[in-house]
């Protein structure tokens, strides 16, 4: 056995450590031990309804660990949909509005309700069950905001007088998830306006008695136009750009909000076209 000395002074305090070296009868062997770190992820994400099949779009990493966006390209039956899933991991479970985690089965006819107001979970483990990871699932369609007209047509107006078009048709909540209503849509696209006018003279608000629409409740379209001398044909798209806020579990369009709750999943702008004739 080899003895090393080192004295290392600090203040009046002096302390002598001594550091002894193993030796075996295999001399300059190294021993290298391995440790094997279990990965956990969802790989795969295919949804099954009685309309049709999806795979998962999008994955954002959020603090319940990760966050899963799965948007179906047509309405479905949220009450009724079998997820098909592809993990690595040992184990995977699920659970609803925060109960105890069940057995995960991918037999055929398994439904899972995933309609609002349910939260569902998915939770990955190890081998020994010492980590896990957990997926929170949002299943909604692409498109949630549906209007009884996508064409709207005003009546022959006068000029230098503002139309106001209150409730004039009716849109529905067809998604997953309730929709914040906000003033106004501030986008527009495919203007046609009289030579020698100015701008576009539309504006369009969606609204119901409360500021949320829950799925499958309708509510009204009001169209307005501002005031104008021009005579002529006006025309143009209204846009709802449609976004998610992952902290409260909504839909909201046109939203400013800087929080970072507020993101962009991947719905579908939804489009209004509205026509008029300004006249003398």
């Amino acid at each position: 056995m080899n003895h090393l000395k080192k004295y290392l002074s600090l203040g009046l305090i002096t302390a002598l450590i001594f550091l002894s070296a193993c030796t075996s009868n295999n001399t300059g062997d190294e021993f290298t031990e391995e440790v094997t770190v279990e990965k956990l992820a969802i790989t795969s994400f295919d949804m099954l309804s009685k309309e049709n099949t999806f795979s998962v779009i999008e994955a954002n990493i959020q603090a319940v660990d990760s966050l899963v966006i799965c948007l179906f390209s047509s309405v479905v039956e949220f009450s009724k949909i079998n997820p098909i899933i592809t993990f690595e991991g040992t184990s995977i479970e699920y659970r609803i509005n925060n109960g105890i985690f069940n057995t995960y089965t991918t037999d055929i006819g398994a439904f899972i309700d995933f309609s609002y107001p349910n939260i569902v979970d998915f939770k990955i483990t190890n081998s020994d069950d010492s980590e896990f990871k957990i997926y929170r699932i949002i299943v909604d369609t692409e498109q949630p905001i549906l209007f009884n007209n996508s064409e709207i047509s005003i009546p022959d107006s006068p000029i230098n007088t503002a139309y106001n078009g209150l409730e004039i048709d009716t849109w529905k909540n067809v998604g997953n998830y309730p929709i914040r209503l906000t003033l106004r849509t501030t986008e527009y696209k495919d203007v046609v306006i009289p030579e020698t006018a100015a701008s576009n003279i539309f504006s369009t608000t969606l609204t119901k008695e409360s500021d949320i629409i829950y799925p499958n409740e309708e509510g009204e379209i009001n169209v307005f136009t501002s005031n104008t001398s021009v005579t002529g044909l006006y025309s143009t798209t209204a846009l709802f750009n449609l976004y998610f806020n992952e902290n409260l579990g909504y839909v909201v369009y046109n939203d400013v909000s800087t929080s970072e709750y507020v993101k962009n999943i991947g719905y579908r702008q939804a489009e209004l076209s509205l026509k008029g004739n300004l006249i003398d």
